[in-house]
C-alpha cells in the first residue's frame, strides 16, 4: 500500500511550527484511510464504555485521538469525492 493523497489542511496550514507533525487523514491506494493521531489511544474510555456504543478495539487495532478540525476538514473533501 502507498499513500494516494492527504485530506483536509496540512500541518503547516494548521499552525505546526515544523509543518511536519500529525494529526492527518490520508487515503491509501487501495481506498482505505490512514488516520494519524495522538497515542496512547483514548484514555479513560474502557472496553465497557465502548461496548455500550457497539464499538470495540480489536487486537490488531489502536485508538487514536484526532482533533475535530482535522477530521471535519477531511470529511468535507471525502464527501465531495463521493458525490
Amino acid at each position: 500500500m502507498t499513500i494516494a493523497r492527504r485530506y483536509g489542511t496540512s500541518p503547516a496550514e494548521r499552525g505546526s511550527a515544523t509543518g511536519q507533525s500529525c494529526p492527518d487523514v490520508l487515503r491509501l491506494d487501495n481506498g482505505d484511510y490512514l488516520v494519524i493521531g495522538k497515542t496512547p489511544g483514548v484514555p479513560n474510555i474502557s472496553a465497557r464504555d465502548l461496548a455500550k456504543h457497539g464499538a470495540s478495539i480489536g487486537p490488531d487495532e489502536q485508538a487514536v485521538v484526532v482533533p475535530a478540525a482535522v477530521l471535519h476538514a477531511a470529511a468535507l473533501e471525502i464527501a465531495k469525492e463521493l458525490t
